[in-house]
């Protein structure tokens, strides 16, 4: 069995002793704490059904005690490409943070399905760079789980909403295999 020691620094410097465990121990921490989100949205997904499109966007979030959000992305369906923008809110929240979305798309059976308001309870803490999920459901029943990288400086915890806009007609998708035969029959 292999066994290691922590480092020794000759007994002159048990601060620096301390503050190795400390760091060691909070990174455990984290990994776990980490491993446990994601882990959660893979169960998610599974409850969710079959994907049926993928998105991803770019917002920014700004806070004083009410927050906005505004951006703008992709929805991939059907082999095609559509364009949106994005605005909503949150009722407690402080400071900035922009970054990058992407999500899987499930229940999405008509485009027409797809604007309007996404509903979530959210929570972030964000100082410097951060990464997290999300699910939201819309009152069509599509849902989005998303995964994203905020940087910034905001705290916010509590219920947000997301309206989502398209903005022009779809564009053939760059990638060949995004939907399938079967997402391709349903957009019809």
């Amino acid at each position: 069995m292999l066994h290691l020691d922590p480092p020794d620094f000759g007994g002159r410097h048990p601060e620096a002793r301390s503050l190795l465990m400390r760091s060691a121990s909070l990174h455990i921490a984290t990994a776990l704490a980490l491993c446990g989100t994601w882990s959660l949205t893979a169960c998610a997904q599974t409850a969710l059904g079959p994907v049926t499109g993928e998105v991803s966007f770019h917002t920014s979030s700004a806070d004083l005690g009410v927050g906005y959000t505004w951006g703008h992305g992709v929805l991939t369906y059907g082999g095609r490409s559509y364009p949106f923008s994005v605005s909503g809110a949150s009722a407690a929240a402080i400071g900035y943070s922009s970054g990058d979305s992407v999500g899987k798309v499930y229940n999405l059976q008509r485009i027409e399905d797809f604007p309007g308001t996404f509903w979530a309870l959210s929570g972030e803490a964000t100082v410097g760079r951060g990464v997290s999920g999300q699910l939201m459901e819309n009152d069509n029943g599509v849902r989005i789980r998303l995964d994203y990288t905020r940087g910034g400086a905001r705290i916010a915890a509590s219920p947000s909403r997301l309206t989502i806009r398209m903005l022009k007609t779809p564009e053939p998708s760059a990638d060949p295999h995004a939907g399938s035969a079967k997402t391709h029959s349903a957009a019809r």
